[in-house]
């Protein structure tokens, strides 16, 4: 014996309506809400890059890249290390210099410019760089497999220079090069390591000294690679290699 439902059929053909409707309605306003912030995300993006371009297209008329890039002694097939690459203003220049053959490991200790990296990188087809979150006092690269390491704007913020030293040694190969590249310390500044990254600056002479302990062989310094007086200070550069 069937027992009948107390409620009619069209009132719950009318409640599945309503059910449907809700549910059609959600998903619409979901999808609307989705599109917009994958819109606004995008646009962000595109705007980002594009003052990325503009900022280090401007950098290009200073910074003398191609001089630097030159420092390292790199080949095609070559792997060279950015360390402190940031969003990879030199590690998209290396890219082009090594090749398809070579490789370029970008090195940060933050996620964020590394994230930027690897997108301009994916944008731009660099398919040779890999990016490397690194720590305080390693940068985490491969023993022995280094042609050569360029530390741009990056040293002075470097708390444990002496370990960093110890291990960008042990990561190039015999011959390889160390090129740094940094602020030089304006006259009444701080002398200590602390003062040296508030300031964004370092002498030059404490980091030779540094280089020496380490082991590393000075080729190069010029004190006065970058002079931008009136709107920066004076920029050093330093090139040594790992006998």
């Amino acid at each position: 014996m069937r027992l009948k439902s107390s409620t009619p059929d069209h009132e719950f053909d009318e409640q599945k309506l309503r059910w449907s409707y809700r549910w059609r309605v959600g998903g619409f306003a979901f999808c609307a809400v989705l599109t917009l912030v994958i819109c606004a995300t995008a646009y962000n993006a595109i705007q980002v890059l594009t003052r990325l371009e503009t900022v280090e297209h401007e950098r290009d008329q200073w910074q003398r890249p191609a001089d630097v890039i030159r420092e390292l002694n790199l080949e095609k097939g070559s792997t060279v290390v950015d360390l402190g690459s940031g969003v990879g203003y030199f590690a998209l220049k290396l890219s082009a210099k090594v090749g398809r053959s070579g490789r370029v490991l970008a090195v940060d200790i933050l996620n964020f410019p590394l994230y930027v990296l690897r997108t301009r990188a994916f944008i731009d087809h660099k398919h040779n760089i890999s990016a490397i979150l690194g720590e305080l006092g390693d940068p985490r690269l491969p023993v022995g497999s280094v042609d050569a390491v360029l530390v741009a704007n990056t040293y002075h913020e470097l708390t444990a220079p002496n370990a960093i030293l110890a291990q960008l040694y042990r990561a190039l190969k015999h011959g390889g090069r160390l090129v740094i590249l940094d602020h030089g310390a304006r006259s009444g500044s701080s002398v200590s390591r602390e003062g040296d990254a508030a300031h964004h600056e370092i002498a030059l002479v404490e980091v030779k000294g540094e280089l020496i302990g380490s082991g590393f062989e000075i080729l190069k310094c010029d004190d006065h690679f970058v002079d931008r007086t009136g709107e920066d200070h004076i920029w050093w550069l330093i090139t040594a290699r790992k006998p």
